[in-house]
């Protein structure tokens, strides 16, 4: 290994600064990708690169300067869940699955050479932290058979029908809320799939925003009710000083 790249709208997260303090144990350079400019012309060379849950864009450029590719960790099947925040985008829609995919990169976004790919189950109580814990033990799983398909061009890749698919795009904090008229599975998807760490599911009431943290069946004081497009009466329960006016 030549280098460590971090992006640079993560440098404050714990596992960059994990990542960063074990690379500087070892003497390994550590270079920051600047947000919306090419990587460093100053960076080690090398014939290959591999990107693990990058948070950056890598400009055609950059990607040519490895003769060999750089091999991607995707966390959603490809083409359907192409993009960013798909693990939640697939919570959200009601999979029953949730691809990990390893690609490699081109240009164009998650649309390059599938080398290892498969699936793992949504369970219907599984939130999106446990996903992702589940996402990347799959994605580690993997990794030694992408590696040495992708590196010794080993039997052939897929590529995506783009045309089947679509790319998501990064969530925002508003796309967390909760309108009226929605099934009682359609409620429970959104409220597990943005579990802590992540913004918070909300809906808007008579005393303000309330940032749901459950759905119970049986009420509390400050529970927020609520009648699904079954007819059913369920209680979305704030997060502890969760309602802002």
């Amino acid at each position: 290994m030549s280098c460590i790249v971090i992006p640079s709208n993560r440098l404050d997260s714990a596992k960059v600064k994990g990542l960063r303090a074990e690379a500087d144990a070892v003497g390994l350079p550590v270079a920051v990708h600047e947000r919306g400019l090419d990587l460093s012309r100053d960076l080690s060379p090398a014939e290959a690169g591999l990107c693990w849950l990058y948070s950056q864009i890598i400009s055609a450029r950059d990607l040519s300067r490895y003769s060999s590719g750089i091999l991607n960790m995707h966390g959603g099947a490809i083409p359907e869940y192409r993009g960013a925040s798909v693990l939640h985008w697939a919570i959200i829609n009601g999979e029953e699955e949730l691809g990990v995919t390893w690609h490699e990169l081109v240009e164009a976004v998650d649309a390059g050479p599938i080398w290892v790919e498969s699936r793992i189950p949504i369970t219907p109580d599984a939130t999106g932290a446990d996903m992702r814990r589940a996402m990347l033990a799959e994605g580690l799983r993997l990794f030694p058979e992408a590696w040495a398909r992708f590196r010794h061009r080993e039997g052939t890749p897929r590529y995506p029908d783009l045309a089947n698919g679509r790319v998501w795009r990064q969530r925002r904090p508003s796309d967390g809320s909760i309108s009226q008229g929605w099934s009682e599975r359609q409620v429970r998807d959104m409220v597990r799939a943005l579990c802590p760490p992540w913004p918070p599911p909300f809906i808007e009431t008579d005393q303000g925003r309330a940032f749901i943290e459950s759905v119970e069946l049986t009420p509390e004081p400050e529970d927020v009710p609520y009648v699904t497009s079954e007819g059913r009466t369920i209680f979305m329960r704030p997060r502890r000083n969760g309602v802002s006016s």
